[in-house]
């Protein structure tokens, strides 16, 4: 088929689109290609009708007039009309609060426009047989999208991203939906047909039936070409809601007598505010429902030194996503100023870099360091002897007594990588313990053997008896989030 035979095959199958009953962007769809003008299809249109009708017709006869019912197979959804009114929505202003500069859009289509699709391409396969050999029709949602993405773009004053975190969705409804879609019923697989779990009419069913079944069984249930609507679909609502963005950062805690996210039982005096709330306090001015996780989390009386803790702060359905380098670094200040919590680090952080944190949980290793005192001062040499002539330590511990009423009883076995103790100053009584441990070993019991739950305990090690005073969390081998060059005044403002 030569070039100017397919255009005029174009403007053939065009015409009798529109003649059956098809809106103009409807008949596009089956005979356009990826130039086509959805937006302002005027000139394609004039084109396509110009080769059926002859170059020599006047152009009061170029536009042919569809029949005045509702396009028989999009409902209307790509009528001009409709697309204003999804346009001037009111609900769309409250769009315009979130500051991202992009936008992508969805449409929910009724079930009856998948069914009369499928119909129409059933029709036009068979009258255009040589025309549709290798032509893909341009799915209705595509359509929609290319006529109506510039209009919301001015509307909301942002550019279209197909790749956008600011999504717009625009659900339709039409009043004989569930009427014509009962076909689908009897064309139902009779294997799936009284699954309990199976509806046969959702939308994700329907479409996956129409994939498969069988043409001329479609066919004698449903009106090829479908049949003259007499009412158009509405539009119904107007959702909107940017993906969830995320903070990372580190943070130390420097009492001794806090917990990591809000307490709420009664058996334990807490006297200063939890470190989530430390942190958000200075955050929620910026952003709202935020969500705290840690790679792990301390005791309440433990502190988190060195370079702290790695976290991340999940901001659901931000309006505010532009953050300078400068307001983190205030934030930071902010925090500092606290005295008993310190963050570092905070920035913006792809979602796909947050497995590095659960993943850390089971492979990552941990420095503590344990202020230990001792049944006998006159054995205290000995004991640091003892601890220190062994390089690593396989435990067996048991689910500890203190979190049993909330933990599964399990044995798991951990790893004490290494072990350093030393004397303190003045202190008869009293050793300090470095070690590398693997991610959840529990550390306190590990010390006193929690009653024999954890073997082998410090106290076998060294043959007498051994409690711990005070532990702090000296260090977190993960490397996340990326440190921040605070020398670097260029950072870009991270914008989703």
């Amino acid at each position: 088929m030569t070039e100017t035979d397919s255009q005029d095959t174009k403007g053939i199958v065009f015409n009798f689109l529109i003649e059956l009953g098809c809106c103009k962007r409807c008949a596009l769809r089956f005979v356009g290609d990826s130039n086509t003008n959805y937006d302002n299809p005027t000139d394609d249109v004039k084109k396509l009708t110009r080769k059926d009708l002859g170059q020599n017709s006047n152009d009061e006869n170029v536009f042919k007039k569809s029949k005045p019912n509702p396009c028989i197979i999009c409902l209307d959804l790509l009528q001009d009309t409709t697309l204003q009114t999804m346009i001037l929505n009111p609900e769309l202003e409250k769009v315009l609060e979130y500051d991202s500069d992009t936008f992508v859009n969805y449409v929910s289509l009724p079930k009856a426009v998948l069914i009369r699709e499928h119909s129409m391409e059933i029709c036009v396969k068979e009258k255009f047989p040589q025309f549709f050999k290798d032509r893909n029709v341009i799915a209705l949602n595509r359509a929609w999208s290319l006529s109506i993405q510039n209009k919301l773009a001015q509307r909301l004053e942002k550019k279209y991203d197909k790749n956008s975190y600011l999504q717009i969705q625009f659900n339709t409804s039409y009043v004989l939906d569930k009427e014509e879609s009962l076909v689908m019923l009897l064309l139902e697989d009779k294997s799936r047909k009284h699954s309990i779990q199976h509806d046969p009419l959702s939308c994700k069913n329907v479409t996956s039936s129409l994939q498969t079944i069988n043409s001329e069984l479609f066919k004698q249930k449903v009106s090829i070409p479908p049949a003259t609507p007499t009412k158009a679909l509405d539009v119904e609502q107007v959702f909107y809601k940017h993906d969830h963005v995320f903070i990372a950062g580190r943070y130390c805690k420097y009492a001794r007598n806090m917990f990591q996210t809000p307490w709420s039982g009664d058996d334990i005096q807490v006297e200063i505010s939890s470190v989530q709330e430390k942190i958000f306090d200075h955050i929620e001015n910026s952003f709202s429902a935020m969500v705290f996780s840690s790679s792990g989390r301390e005791d309440f009386d433990v502190r988190t030194l060195g370079r702290g803790r790695p976290f991340f702060i999940k901001i659901c359905d931000p309006k505010r996503t532009k953050v300078s380098f400068e307001k983190f670094r205030q934030i930071e200040q902010a925090v500092k100023h606290t005295k008993v919590v310190e963050v570092r680090d905070l920035q913006f952080i792809d979602r796909r870099y947050l497995s590095n944190i659960k993943e850390g949980e089971q492979f990552k290793k941990k420095t503590y360091r344990a202020l230990c005192i001792v049944d006998k001062p006159e054995n205290l040499t000995a004991y640091i002897d003892k601890i220190n002539n062994i390089s690593a330590v396989t435990l067996q511990q048991k689910t500890p007594l203190r979190v049993y009423h909330r933990r599964s009883s399990d044995i798991r076995e951990r790893q004490i990588y290494s072990l350093k103790a030393k004397v303190i100053n003045g202190k008869k009584n009293l050793l300090e313990l470095d070690m590398i441990t693997q991610a959840g070993t529990y550390i306190k019991e590990f010390v006193h053997g929690d009653l024999g739950r954890t073997t082998p305990s410090l106290c076998e090690i060294v043959g007498g008896y051994i409690d711990i005073i005070a532990l702090d969390v000296l260090d977190i081998h993960l490397d996340f989030p990326p440190s921040i060059n605070h020398k670097v005044k260029n950072h870009q403002t991270v914008n989703y």
